[in-house]
């Protein structure tokens, strides 16, 4: 089908007169015979030649280029598609001419600004920078597209492009089935992905919205940015509660013809306005005519896309105004979804010269802003020092602590007020074994009992089948808590504590090597005195030298020996020295030695019990453990003690029989407190997040992980964790006031107790001494005396053969 339709305007300028005419081209393949704008309803002063074309017969489009060869044309304007407007850019590059390209509205395409060429309605960079706005308002660092062929490969790269350009990390998705738009969401929930552009056919992007639903992807950590009209998603129950946001130009129906006619009148309207001011600043300006077979430029073509460019025309679509790329400036509108309205609410705009423009502080009129004043129940039960009870003078209790501060900073934020309630039964609780309901505070805030639940709730993946977790204010360890020995034994022998066993048994090597080299320098020197040779005499030398106790002549004779023995003697006095400071300390301030140094070693230790608090996280983990070390301590757990207090497990404690498990910050707080008689081992086990806990899908999560967030980088957890837990300890404070601690009896003992045993063995040497002299030697001497008698006799006896056989 071809046909061709010619509408003559008359151009009346009030500086002279002339015939000028616009080249407008239809093509019928992209637009229905419905979508032409009505020629009759235009008016103005600027001759429109009117042209429709079917298909991609470029023969057909050059020649009707060319048989606007003996008019004087200001420009063209082209209702086609993105490729087919190409032919007419060609030429409109050749002639030196305007051109400007209408496509649908969901055809976006970049045009290029090296061509004499405006793009109106849309361009997809326009849209790119809007989306790229909002990804920066909402300060994402992350996010993730949908695309078709809706978007092509230009206009794709662009997007990606802006998003790089604020540091915005995009993961690219095509899809162009519903089979793959099912793989892609089961491959965005995998990820945890949680922000999602699409810029899909609107067919498509319906299709996507059914399927997303089923998915269960707009729930309220998911948030959609979608190039769709609003319109068309109004009945959308799926998207009234989630975070919705559309972005279009938002000119209408397709279908309405009134807008290409818009279009149409507005555009001409500006060639004509833009000539008009050319005329009036320039009489003898001319267009002139062109030749096709030669293709001779116009005069004047290139003046003229500049003042379309710069001259705004108000038009019945708004202002006609374009950017510096070619591209029709037109209005982006983001609208949001609401809960409980059955239509989208305008947020923000978008446009080339003003940019972006959000009506508040919420693009997401989902997403929660604050309470109003409100009051909420706030559960808790007593956790030193993260919430410690309190009871007001008409006997209601209140709570207070590390984590209340935490919870005071969100009041003030977040506009409400609370009160307290006590655990139901005393428990922090967890979903009972049907997943159904949950006991202790857990139970209360699934149940609506209670709007959040305030304490150090260990993140645990059963908790989170019933209710939901706030981001962790800190990572914890579980420690374990036992009362000091009473190592009676250990408080006598402190003075050897000093030093090590390897220690204790170098030194006394070092002695003995070092009086076997003085014996051997002085056998081999040739300067040494007989008396010093003796190995036994240097050994003990070097022992004297060592305890600084020589008496006489205490010294070798030998140079070589003299310096062997000043080398020792250097060696001496700072073993010694470092003996004695470490002494001192070591009788002033006892080291603590814990019993139990990990878990492994409670669960085979038969002197402490375990002990955790009942319907704590821990509490459900030894119960549900199967095989381990767990099982093992669940086993050493039965007929444990109803512990529902830190407080009541710390009293068990006392009685040197129980070992308590709990967080380790509690523990550390109670050691700042009692550090006498209480010690916990340095290694700590099963590490996880401390949060607080609210309802499934609370409407204020997102709000309230955010701030945390603002809070821990702001340092303010950390200034509230040195209120609680301060650097330095009561226990460190009473030894700093006193100096010094009075020895008693039982730190000496062992003194004496050595002194008496060398003593003991000083006495059986001397026993031995006696009972060699008096006994052994005179034996010895007589035994020696008659085998000397008898040998005498024996030689005598020789000497007599001897003389009787001469």
């Amino acid at each position: 089908m071809f046909f061709e339709i010619v509408v003559i305007f008359i151009f009346q300028s009030d500086i002279g007169q002339g015939r000028y005419g616009v080249g407008v081209f239809y093509d019928l393949s992209e637009w229905s015979t419905d979508d032409l704008p009505n020629i009759n309803a235009t008016t103005g002063t600027v001759i429109p030649y009117h042209y429709s074309f079917e298909g991609s017969d470029v023969f057909n489009i050059t020649q009707r280029v060319c048989d606007l060869s003996g008019n004087e044309i200001l420009g063209f304007i082209t209702f086609t598609s993105c490729n087919k407007g190409d032919v007419i850019n060609y030429h409109a590059q050749l002639l030196n001419l305007p051109n400007v390209l209408v496509t649908k509205e969901d055809e976006p395409c970049i045009t290029s600004s090296s061509q004499p060429t405006l793009a109106l309605l849309p361009d997809c960079r326009l849209m790119n920078r809007a989306y790229a706005s909002v990804a920066m308002h909402k300060t994402w660092r992350s996010v993730n597209v949908l695309y078709d062929e809706f978007y092509d490969e230009y206009c794709i790269q662009d997007l990606v492009d802006h998003f790089s350009s604020f540091s915005i990390f995009s993961t690219v998705i095509h899809v162009s089935k519903g089979s793959e738009i099912e793989a892609s969401f089961s491959f965005l929930n995998i990820e945890k992905a949680t922000v999602i552009f699409t810029v899909l056919d609107v067919n498509r992007t319906v299709d996507l919205i059914s399927k997303a639903n089923s998915f269960g992807m707009f729930a309220r950590q998911f948030y959609w940015v979608m190039n769709i009209d609003f319109n068309i998603l109004w009945n959308t129950y799926a998207l009234q509660n989630g975070h919705v946001l559309t972005v279009s130009t938002n000119m209408g129906p397709k279908t309405d013809v009134r807008v290409s006619s818009a279009i149409l009148t507005d555009v001409i309207s500006a060639y004509g306005y833009s000539l008009e001011l050319m005329l009036k600043s320039n009489s003898s300006y001319s267009i002139g005519k062109y030749d096709c077979n030669d293709n001779r430029p116009t005069t004047g073509g290139r003046h003229l896309l500049q003042s379309l460019v710069k001259n705004l025309i108000q038009g019945s679509l708004g202002t006609l105004a374009w950017t510096l790329y070619g591209a029709q400036d037109s209005t982006v509108y983001i609208y949001s979804s609401q809960t409980g309205h059955n239509t989208f609410t305008k947020v923000a705009t978008y446009k080339y010269t003003t940019g972006f423009h959000a009506d508040d502080s919420r693009l997401f009129k989902n997403v929660f802003k604050d309470f109003g004043n409100r009051t909420l129940r706030v559960v808790s039960w007593t956790s030193t020092p993260f919430t410690i009870r309190g009871i007001r003078a008409n006997n209601q209790s209140y709570y207070y602590g590390f984590c209340y501060d935490i919870w005071d900073e969100f009041a003030k934020v977040f506009n409400f007020r609370y009160v307290s309630i006590d655990s139901i039964d005393g428990t922090y609780g967890g979903p009972t074994d049907d997943g159904k309901n949950g006991t202790g505070m857990v139970g209360m805030v699934m149940r609506g009992e209670a709007d959040v639940g305030i304490g150090p709730f260990t993140v645990t993946a059963a908790r989170e089948t019933v209710i939901d977790f706030l981001t962790p204010f800190q990572e914890e360890g579980v420690g374990i808590i036992m009362r000091k020995s009473d190592d009676t034994t250990g408080r006598m022998f402190r003075m050897f504590l000093p030093f090590q066993p390897n220690s204790w048994i170098a030194t006394a090597m070092s002695i003995v090597v070092t009086g076997f080299i003085l014996s051997l320098v002085s056998i081999l020197s040739p300067y040494t005195r007989k008396s010093d040779k003796p190995w036994y005499k240097n050994v003990w030398l070097a022992f004297g030298a060592f305890f600084g106790q020589l008496g006489g002549d205490s010294t070798t004779t030998s140079a070589s020996g003299r310096v062997v023995l000043g080398i020792w003697w250097i060696c001496t006095i700072l073993l010694l020295q470092l003996y004695t400071a470490n002494l001192a300390a070591y009788l002033t301030i006892p080291p603590a030695k814990s019993p139990i140094k990990n878990i492994e070693q409670l669960a085979a230790s038969s002197e402490y019990k375990p002990l955790v608090k009942t319907g704590s996280n821990l509490d459900f983990l030894f119960k549900g453990a199967k095989s381990g070390v767990y099982k093992q301590i669940r086993d050493k757990m039965d007929g444990m003690p109803v512990i529902k207090t830190t407080e009541a497990g710390y009293n068990l404690v006392q009685t040197g029989k129980y070992a308590y498990m709990t967080d380790v910050s509690q523990l550390r707080y109670k050691i700042l407190k009692d550090c006498e008689n209480l010690l916990i081992p340095e290694e700590t086990f099963h590490k996880a997040g401390l949060s607080f806990i609210v309802r499934d899908d609370a409407e204020f999560k997102t709000a309230f992980n955010m701030h945390m967030i603002r809070m821990i980088e702001a340092g303010l957890i950390a200034k509230f964790h040195s209120k609680w837990w301060p650097r330095v300890s009561e226990c460190d404070a009473h030894n700093y006031v006193k100096t010094a601690t009075e020895l008693q009896i039982d730190s000496m003992a062992g003194i004496f107790i050595v002194y008496a045993a060398f003593t003991g063995l000083a006495i059986i040497f001397f026993m031995a001494e006696i009972f060699f002299f008096h006994l052994i030697q005179p034996c010895l001497k007589d035994k020696k005396s008659e085998v000397t008698e008898v040998k005498k006799n024996n030689e005598s006896s020789d000497e007599n053969d001897s003389n009787h056989s001469l």
